[in-house]
């Protein structure tokens, strides 16, 4: 029954997710609003997790909400499964996900990216794509939207290693270069919405916003902060 459920979810997910984009896209386009294209966003996060929950059981939990910033910040979050792809649109006003360009071709949600607040990131770009996503954020930065950054640049299994999933150069950039806070964001996501798998396991998810690390560090502290905090809590999380 859980499966089938899953399945039934997964199907509304992909539907979900070309239905919003049909409203929106066109208003969020002639009006050239990125207001209108992330209010649209949102009613997808909140529509989604209502039938997360109905469907496949599946909760959430907030801890360290003392943690969210009041100020515009850039958010370096745990990545283990689609879940905190959308969470944060119920959590922060107008947030704003990097992503990779080539999510930009798929039908629909594809398109509906390129109109709604969000970094590109092209992977391939070397230095030139580190600094195209550096003035983004800082332009996004001045608009007093918060960041929300996945360092290790891709979906890692509840158990995959950080020597496998290596946490990126792009988030000590941004520290480097962007007078704001860093606040790390750990959770267990990976427990419940694993990646790659139809079938869904009911339970609470909880994402875990810990303190900001303070500015002024250098590369090396800096890292080993941000790693050891997202990856202990995490383990923690998740029972490892």
């Amino acid at each position: 029954m859980q499966f089938f459920r899953s399945a039934i979810f997964s199907i509304f997910v992909n539907s979900w997710g070309i239905i919003i984009p049909i409203i929106f896209l066109l208003p969020a386009f002639i009006f050239r609003s990125e207001k209108i294209a992330d209010k649209g966003a949102k009613i997808w996060s909140i529509v989604l997790f209502w039938m997360l929950k109905k469907l496949c059981g599946i909760d959430y939990k907030i801890i360290g909400k003392e943690n969210i910033s009041k100020t515009p910040c850039i958010y370096a979050c745990k990545h283990q499964s689609m879940w905190e792809t959308v969470i944060m649109h119920l959590i922060i006003n107008r947030p704003v996900y990097a992503y990779k360009k080539e999510l930009e071709v798929i039908p629909f949600y594809g398109w509906f990216l390129k109109v709604m607040s969000g970094i590109k990131v092209d992977r391939k770009g070397g230095v030139k794509s580190l600094k195209s996503v550096i003035n983004q954020t800082k332009n996004y930065l001045d608009k007093k939207q918060s960041i929300v950054i996945f360092p290790q640049g891709t979906r890692v299994p509840v158990e995959g290693s950080i020597e496998k999933y290596p946490y990126q150069a792009g988030i000590t950039a941004l520290y480097n270069s962007c007078d704001v806070k860093i606040v790390p964001v750990a959770l267990n996501s990976g427990l419940f919405w694993p990646k790659g798998q139809i079938l869904k396991n009911r339970g609470t998810v909880i994402i875990e916003f810990l303190p900001a690390i303070e500015k002024g560090l250098s590369k090396e502290k800096f890292n080993k902060k941000l790693i050891s905090c997202i990856e202990e809590k995490s383990r923690e999380l998740c029972k490892i």
